[in-house]
């Protein structure tokens, strides 16, 4: 039997700050489900950072998505001044999301350690999820990533053997 061994990191504190992430945004405090037109549909993106620019959006067909095209589109949208990696989420139940990513250097990406924390988080604080820990299947692997509302910490569970978590 071939055990996968997990690891335990703390990806620090998610960054909800407009001038921050940055993202151009005067509505509300923050950019939660922003709401963009993108080829006559609308796509409500939340804002956050862990490092770098990242717009989280919830989709219900995660895999009819075309990442590629649409992420490009929202990732270099007017809203984000640098440009953002945009992360496609899908709720497959109650303590589980399927995420895909457009990275904004490299196109369609498997997965990076932040962009599953966004997705956690994301679907955490919009309440898609109504536990403190969420599931997130990402590049044909599978996470967990806990957010410590209290101390405002998120921390990413993942094989060992991945370099996003070897590394971090």
């Amino acid at each position: 039997m071939n055990a996968t061994m997990n690891r335990t990191i703390s990806m620090g504190k998610p960054v909800l700050v407009p001038c921050l992430i940055p993202v151009k945004h005067k509505a509300t405090p923050n950019c939660i489900n922003d709401p963009i037109m993108i080829d006559g549909e609308c796509y409500k993106v939340t804002a956050m950072s862990l490092g770098s620019p990242h717009g989280a959006v919830f989709v219900d067909d995660i895999d009819a998505v075309d990442v590629q095209k649409t992420g490009s589109a929202l990732g270099t949208d007017s809203l984000f001044p640098e440009g953002a990696s945009i992360v496609f989420i899908k709720v497959l139940d109650k303590e589980t999301v399927k995420a895909r990513l457009w990275h904004r250097e490299k196109g369609e990406t498997g997965f990076t350690a932040e962009a599953v924390c966004v997705a956690g988080v994301t679907a955490m604080m919009l309440h898609k999820i109504l536990t403190d820990k969420v599931n997130v299947y990402m590049g044909g692997n599978v996470f967990q990533v806990e957010w410590d509302r209290a101390a405002n910490e998120v921390y990413l569970t993942g094989p060992a053997d991945l370099p996003e978590i070897q590394g971090a």
